[in-house]
């Protein structure tokens, strides 16, 4: 995703934060359908008591305030391209990692157990289906058991002009011909979204030892 693209979305989700607050709604969800696709999410390992995840596009933290709130400690680490989302993560929970961080301009010089991606790539922008591949590509090499990400489907019968669509055939096709081919893709669960999740070996999603 170039530059720009970039600049708009950092400015799109700070200007819906002044004018939602701290709320679901602030990042485009719902808090029905923000809950929802969390729950989804967990549903990558049988376990993550104690897991070392990153919350890449975390937002405000929301996801890690969901986690807590179900009685699942792990250790969170959350990146985002915008500093004020950013900042209003660290003042809501001091006890976490959070850091303004982009993978296709940086480095990533740690490993997690699980990554999460949530409506990372929903906005209607230049070239995010190919920055969806790019990214996920870089962040399964720090992964040590799996990743998960959500999508706006392409068999979404009326489709928002400000949103993306990506077809889970091309994404599903992408990730087994060059990441892995243990992979479960979800498109059931919530009208025209899917979920992937992607492994590192067959074994990566029953509980951990």
């Amino acid at each position: 995703m170039d530059s720009l693209a970039k600049e708009y979305l950092i400015s799109f989700y700070s200007k819906n934060l002044m004018i939602h607050g701290d709320r679901p709604e602030a990042l485009r969800w719902t808090p029905e359908g923000q809950r929802i696709r969390y729950s989804l999410l967990l549903e990558i390992a049988d376990d993550l008591n104690n897991a070392k995840i990153l919350d890449y596009g975390c937002g405000k933290g929301d996801f890690y305030g969901f986690l807590r709130e179900k009685g699942i400690s792990i250790n969170y680490t959350g990146f985002d391209i915008n500093p004020r989302l950013i900042e209003l993560a660290k003042k809501k929970y001091p006890e976490c990692t959070f850091r303004v961080f982009d993978i296709e301009e940086e480095p990533l010089e740690e490993d997690f157990d699980y990554i999460f991606l949530c409506g990372v790539f929903n906005n209607r922008v230049e070239g995010v289906t190919d920055t969806l591949k790019n990214v996920i590509s870089r962040l399964f090499k720090h992964t040590t058991r799996g990743l998960a990400f959500t999508a706006l489907s392409s068999y979404t019968p009326e489709k928002d002009i400000e949103l993306n669509y990506i077809s889970p055939e091309e994404i599903l096709s992408f990730v087994m011909e060059k990441l892995t081919p243990f992979v479960a893709l979800r498109h059931e669960r919530i009208p025209y979204d899917f979920t992937m999740f992607l492994y590192k070996t067959p074994t990566a999603s029953h509980k951990q030892p």
